[in-house]
């Protein structure tokens, strides 16, 4: 399968690693990467370019990218260490490589009828909100952002403060009561929706399944405009292997959409829930 023009397939370099919890970090990489990076797209990373363990590459989004005047554009990944892939991007320093394929997928999409832009976010479901409020806020729009940030703790509500800085008004929902709301974000997301104009309000999420489904039940009980980025492992990222898939509406009946090619980010109304 021919990879659109804009993606780049090479070594991309760090730049820096960053410690924002105790057990997730932020990597700048430089790439040569040209034209504006879709907010909601992603990089699909070889960790470890001379090893063949880990063989498979790992999808990160996009937490923010800066163009650079005559020089590779910058590209901000943030992630946990959960395994052994992310074991190795995280002992990388400056100027190591990494593998890059990208950016790749469908990202977000602006709502030119909807001028209250509701973020719901679940663990490391939050990293492709921030570029997408930064590239809000570039192209001048006048949409207001409401940030409904899930996490365990406090510690994982990664990179909150930084919604907070940027001007985004920000919520949080812990399970353990550490910050915000105690309970799930989900039923923080009710309680928000009470206080908004439901023909206003237009939502995004992204996080596990369970919570997903449930944004998008909440979504469709009240008639809201609703856009989901899927979580998932991915084995080529150019829609051949088949790894990556969904159930999506077909006409009557249904089909697989291959998340990494199609997505991952969908319309809400075109998913099959289960």
């Amino acid at each position: 399968m021919r990879l659109n023009p804009g993606v780049y397939n090479g070594p991309a370099y760090v730049v820096s690693q960053e410690r924002i919890a105790p057990n997730c970090l932020r990597m700048r990489l430089a790439a040569p990467v040209r034209g504006p990076v879709a907010a909601g797209t992603f990089a699909h990373l070889l960790c470890d370019e001379e090893a063949t363990d880990p063989l498979l590459r790992r999808p990160f989004s996009f937490w923010d990218v800066e163009p650079q005047e005559g020089a590779w554009t910058n590209l901000d990944i943030v992630y946990t260490v959960v395994g052994k892939g992310t074991e190795i991007l995280a002992r990388k320093k400056p100027l190591d490589t990494v593998g890059f394929l990208g950016p790749v997928g469908r990202g977000f999409t602006v709502n030119p009828r909807r001028n209250l832009y509701v973020f719901v976010a679940g663990g490391v479901g939050i990293v492709p909100f921030y570029h997408f409020a930064r590239q809000l806020k570039a192209s001048g729009s006048r949409a207001k952002i409401l940030l409904l940030f899930g996490a365990r703790n406090e510690s994982m509500l990664y990179g909150i403060d930084d919604f907070v800085a940027a001007g985004v008004e920000s919520r949080a929902a812990t399970d353990d009561g550490s910050r915000g709301r105690k309970g799930l974000v989900t039923d923080l997301l009710v309680e928000t929706l009470k206080g908004l104009d439901p023909k206003r309000t237009m939502i995004y999420t992204c996080g596990p399944d369970r919570m997903n489904d449930r944004v998008v039940r909440i979504a469709r009980e009240r008639g809201l405009p609703c856009e989901v980025s899927m979580e998932r492992r991915m084995g080529c990222a150019l829609g051949a292997c088949g790894a990556c898939v969904t159930k999506v509406v077909d006409g009557d009946d249904w089909r697989y959409s291959r998340i990494c090619w199609e997505g991952p980010t969908y319309d809400s109304d075109k998913l099959v829930l289960e």
